[in-house]
This record gives structure tokens, sequence and C-alpha cells, in this order.
């Protein structure tokens, strides 16, 4: 094989892959057509070349010819016509003529009788290759040819001189190189047929052009596609060898087996030939695709995995810049995007930045509120998901579309919190290619809803100061260690019932097993189920009500409030972690009992902090009884352990700052302390009722009963 076979391979191989691929990957599109038909009409032709100079015979050689010209028939105005939509550009009546043009060199090249008014025979001229020798039809081809060329030049240079952006420009930059260097490419062959020897490297350029034109895709997203090499190089080596061994025979039976047969039988030859390569082409495709989806696709990753790594590693951290980069890590690490980033408002510059990515083309971005991005998430709080924009066809600004180029972005999902977005987690395509699921969707919107309290409470600590935000944070670091585990035990028990009810009746109809029933029975066993489903996910619905509004944090408005209700709500949320530590829980709660005039989400952390604590104190197999009561327009609640007791030495300093009963380590004394503030602040007081050593210990919070409450009671009287 000499160097110029070896050349035309390289060119013929790369330019195949690319067009192919980038088919595939959205066919839909014009752009993406258009440039699959150019880079077949190339691959055809350098293919072509390939097989001339590989051959010793000069009836082969004029075969090859003839399907190395079918090529170069279409090559020069299928570049006009990606000219034209790749600058979007709307006027492209001269494209029909060219396509005219093109279809009749087509003819004068298959038509035996026309054939040598267009190249009458093929001599080996260079010690290389084959060589076409032309006939008077030639020449019009070559000024079509040039004209075709000359136009895509005006093209390009009339789009780069108008209004575009900075981000559309350097596509264009790209696509005018490439443009040079593929027909700088065609000239050096064409040339050959005057004699013009150059340097055997017209068909490398080629490569150049589609290695230029794959960096314009990965790196400025010209045709909003990824190149992903480790399946793209085997899914193209297939394929060229099947469309190979598809086009030869074609071309062989049309010259040995057809050669004394009538015109028309040529012709219905070609018909035949093409139908079959149409119906199975489709089939290589799927086979293709399988082959390379099962040896290089990656597995999908394990969301247990996720929120297991997500609530023991990250949510504990205290520094928000370690934070959010654990985010990231994690992330990369389970879900394996090919980018990812968290962008956290800056209220100082009113914008949000970036504060921790890998990958991302621009670390340096700021969104402000004007753009299309942020404003979609603040007036939504909804995710946004870039194949679900292609796929409808939704139209996509210029500087919106920028945004999304530069933190190269597949999903964009919003951390919100108290109906303010704060921040953005930003993830690129999955390096396994596969696309975001909605069950993706189902675990990374609460992930982030949840990472914008942690983010939340990290700013906290670096507002407060380090002492009283650690004693903060590992309070909120508590309420999400409950929610994560009221995710796995209160919604998905549920929601599990549900799908097993489901997968049961469809499993029995499946088997037969209702054969003997009536349609009216199959319906009332239809509608029972369907009851069962919608009670389990009203249960799993009611408690992500509870966990959401208890991760809120106050906001230091008073209401009324239901006691019995509030301690209900707590207790379905710490209950399941206290029951793990078989730790009996009792309730004993007025009946009637008045409602009191607080801020509704401080008594809940209040409440939480304080059975929490009794937790802590009382241990495996200990008891916790919660207690309410009304005397003299008072509310009184009980907290009552049977842990171990509070020495009477330590009592006098329980609501001190920076005392703990506590081992070292694991208290800061800041609890009870910022607790009595929160209760004085609403107007009511806590104390110790009990405690002794081996016996266990009360604390009782009092408070007065609603202002409304009490006219009510004032006017029964």
């Amino acid at each position: 094989m000499n160097i110029y076979a070896v050349t035309s391979l390289i060119g013929w191989t790369s330019s195949l892959f690319l067009g192919i691929f980038v088919y595939l990957r959205n066919r839909d599109r014009d752009i993406n057509r258009t440039f699959a038909l150019l880079s077949l009409g190339i691959c055809v032709w350098v293919s072509g070349c390939f097989l001339e100079s590989s051959i010793h015979s000069k009836a082969l050689a004029l075969i090859c010819d003839r399907y190395l010209y079918t090529g170069a028939a279409f090559a020069p105005t299928l570049f006009l016509h990606f000219s034209l939509v790749v600058t979007e550009n709307k006027k492209r009546k001269l494209l029909k003529v060219a396509y005219a043009f093109s279809v009749l060199f087509l003819f004068f090249n298959l038509v035996p009788q026309l054939r040598p008014f267009f190249i009458r025979d093929v001599e080996h001229i260079f010690p290389f290759r084959y060589i076409a020798l032309p006939g008077p039809v030639w020449f019009f081809y070559l000024a079509y040819f040039l004209s075709c060329g000359l136009s895509s030049l005006c093209v390009f240079i009339k789009a780069l001189r108008g209004d575009l952006t900075t981000y559309k420009r350097q596509q264009l930059k790209y696509m005018l190189v490439s443009m040079l260097v593929i027909y700088t490419a065609a000239c050096m062959y064409l040339a050959l047929v005057f004699s013009v020897a150059s340097p055997p490297i017209d068909n490398l350029l080629v490569a150049v052009f589609s290695f230029i034109t794959a960096y314009a895709i990965v790196r400025h997203k010209l045709m909003d596609i990824e190149i992903i090499i480790k399946k793209t190089l085997v899914f193209a080596g297939l394929l060229a060898s099947v469309f190979t061994i598809l086009i030869l025979p074609t071309l062989l039976l049309q010259d040995y087996i057809l050669r004394s047969a009538s015109f028309t039988a040529k012709i219905l030859g070609l018909a035949i030939s093409g139908v079959v390569i149409i119906l199975t082409m489709r089939r290589i495709e799927n086979f293709l695709i399988n082959v390379t989806d099962k040896y290089l696709f990656q597995k999908k990753y394990d969301y247990k995995e996720l929120l297991k790594t997500f609530t023991n590693e990250v949510l504990t951290v205290l520094e928000l810049d370690k934070l959010v980069n654990l985010t990231v890590d994690n992330l990369m690490n389970t879900i394996k995007p090919n980018s990812a980033a968290v962008l956290l408002f800056n209220s100082e510059e009113q914008q949000f930045e970036v504060k921790a990515q890998r990958n991302i083309k621009d670390p340096d971005i700021k969104l402000i509120r004007p753009d299309g991005i942020v404003t979609f998430m603040e007036e939504t709080h909804g995710y946004l998901l870039v194949k679900e924009l292609h796929d409808k066809k939704v139209f996509v600004p210029d500087t919106v579309q920028e945004i999304i180029d530069k933190l190269d972005a597949e999903l964009i999902v919003p951390m919100v919190m108290h109906d303010e977005v704060i921040g953005m987690v930003s993830l690129g395509k999955k390096k396994s290619d596969d696309d975001y699921s909605q069950d993706d969707l189902d675990i990374l919107l609460p992930l982030a809803q949840t990472l914008a309290i942690a983010i939340a409470n990290a700013r906290l600590f670096d507002e407060l100061g380090k002492t009283q935000a650690e004693a903060a944070q590992k309070d909120k670091m508590a309420v999400i260690g409950t929610l994560s585990a009221g995710i796995n035990h209160e919604i998905c028990n549920p929601l599990g019932i549900a799908r097993g009810q489901c997968e049961a009746f469809l499993l029995n109809i499946k088997d037969g097993l209702y054969k003997a029933k009536t349609t009216e029975e199959l319906l009332t066993k239809a509608k029972d189920i369907m009851a069962k489903v919608i009670h389990e996910t009203d249960r799993a619905t009611a408690i992500t009500k509870k966990l959401s509004q208890f991760a809120k944090p106050a906001k230091g408005e008073s209401e009324l409030v239901n006691v019995g209700k509030e301690i209900d709500d707590v207790l379905s949320l710490v209950g399941y972690e206290l029951k793990l530590e078989k730790i009996e829980i009792a309730k004993k709660i007025q009946e009637n009992l008045p409602h009191i005039f607080v801020d509704k989400k401080q008594l809940q952390e209040v409440l939480f902090n304080l059975i929490r604590n009794a937790g802590q104190a009382v241990g495996e197999k200990g008891r916790i009884t919660i207690s309410a009561h009304t005397e003299r327009d008072r509310v009184f609640i009980d907290v009552q352990d049977t842990g171990v007791g509070i020495p009477e030495d330590k009592i006098k300093q329980l609501f001190n700052p920076f005392f703990t009963t506590k081992d070292p380590g694991k208290g800061t004394g800041l609890g009870l302390f910022i607790t009595r503030q929160v209760i004085e602040k609403n107007g009511g007081r806590i104390y110790l009722k009990f405690t002794k050593i081996g016996e266990g210990t009360t604390f009782t919070l009092e408070f007065p009963v609603g202002a409304k409450e009490m006219e009510k009671e004032k006017a029964k009287k």
C-alpha cells in the first residue's frame, strides 16, 4: 500500500465516521443532515481515490473512477448547501440549479453512452494511482466546481460581516477554515488531471477538515453534539467496512454481470441495489448501536449510593468552599457527567458566580438577572434540560445558548430557599452518553433543595462566627440526617407498596389467574388497587410536605399553633431515628388543648432538639414521654426521659453558654442557651422540672394561651 492509499484511507475513515455520527446524534436538525450528506459525498470521493491507488487493473480502475465521481458530482453542491445552512442564509434559489447540475453530471458519469463525454478513460500517469482522462463535459464540471467554491466563500464572508454573537462568529471562522482546507484538497486532486503533480497529501487534508469540524463541534457546539471517541472509533470502523461491502458489489455487478444488458436493465439494477442498501442500513445502524452500547456504555449510577454519599460526606461540612467542592466531586464520581458546576448568588454583586466546577469551558462566567436562564429559574423554580428543548424544538436565544455552552451544561437545576433561587447545579452530558431520565430528576431535584439548606447553613456559619454557627449547623445537620432517613423509610415504603400492588395485578393477569373473572370483577379489582395506590401516594405526599416545611428555617412570624399537631409532626420526623435505637415514645396530650401564639417553625426546632437530646441521654431501650396540658391560661409541654439524669452540681449551669454535659467534641454548650433565647422571644420560658441520677430528666416549656383562644374561652363562660 503506497503513501497515497494510506492518506486516502485516513481521509475516508475520518470523513465517514464524523458524518454518520453527526447524523445519528440529531437527525432532525437541518444542519446535521446536510453535514452528514456532505461527509458522505466526500467519503465516496476519497474512498474512490483509495481504491484507484490500491489496484493495478485498468478495468477496475475505471469502475473506481466512476464510483469516485459519483461523490465528486455532488460534493460542491453539498458544501454550498451546508454553507447556507450553517450561516443561516435563507437565499437558496441557486441551490436548486446547483443540484440540477450535480444530477446532470451524475448521468454523464453513470450512463455508458454518455460517459465518454465526461471521462474518456483512465491512465496510470503517476506511479501512485490512475488518473481520469477528461472529456469535454468534464471542463464544465470544473467550472461548476469552482463556482460552488467561490459562492460558498462569499456566503461565509457575508455572514462574518453581519451582526453576530461572539460565539457564532467563532463557529463560522472554524467552518471557513475547514472549507478552505477541503477545497484546497479537491483542487490538488483535480490538478492531477492536468498532470500537475503535488505531494500526495490532498486526501490527508480531508482528515484535517474532519478534525477541524470535530473541534468546532466539541469546543463550540457547532451542531449541539459531542464526539465520544471511545464510542465512535468502533462505530465508524464497523460502519465503514459494512458500507464498503455494500457499495463495491453493486459496481462490480453493473460492469461485469450486467455489462451487455440494456440501459433500462442497468438502471433497474441500480434501483434494486439502492433499495437493498436503504433496507439494510437501518438494521446495520441498530446493530452497531447495540454493539457499541454493550461494550462501551457505562452502567447507570446507583441513586442509593448518591443519597448515602451526599448525606454522609457532603451535608455535614461546615465550610462553604469545601461543601460546594465536595458536592461537585461526588456528582462527578457518582453520576459521571462530562462537567459539573455549582453557581451561587452573590448578593453584593447581584449575580450568580461559579463557586466550584470541573471541566466547564468558562469558570469565570457570571449570570445576572436579565439573563434568560436566571429569569427562567426564578420565575418557575424548574429545571432546564437541553435535550427537552431540542426535542420540543423550543427556540433558544443566542445569549442563553452561549451560557449553556460556557457551562457545557445538559441539565441545570435550581437551589431554592424561601422561594428564592440561591444557586444552581449545572451538569454536563453523562459520559455514558445516556440521557437524563425522570429517575435522575426525581433524585437530583430533592438533592438540590437539600443542598440549598446546607449552603444556607454554611453561609450562616460564616456570618455568625465559628463557635455559635457550629452549634446551629450541627442542629441543622441533625434535621437533614433525619430528612434522609425519612426519605428512605417514610416515602419509599408507601411508594413500594403502591408499586407492589400494581405489579402483582399485572403479573396475575399475565399468568392467567383472572381468566375466570368477569370484566366487572376485574374492574372492581382494579378500582380497589387504584384506591390503595392513591392512599399510599397520599401518605408519601403528606410526609414530603412535612419534611419540606420542617426543613425551611423560621421567618420570625408568630401565628396560632396547635401544640398537639406540632408534636405529632416532629415525632413523625424524629420517631424513626429513635425507633432504630429501640427507644419507646409515649404521648399524653390533653384533649381540646388551646392554641399558643408562637413562630411555628421555631417551636418545631425547639421540640426537635429537646426530643433528640432526650434520645441521646436515654440510650438504647429507654423511654421518652411528651405531654401537654393547660393551667391558668398557660400551656405546659413536658419532655421527659428515663436517661442518666444531670448531676446536682451542674444544674445551675445548664442554660449558661458553652456549658455541656456531653462528651468532649460532641457538644458546644450552646444548645439550651439558644433554645431559651428562642422560647423567650416567643413569650414563653423553659426550665428544668425534674432530674435525678439514674432516673431521668424532664424539661418543661411554658407558653401563654393564644389571645384568640383566650377570647373564645371567655365568650364560652
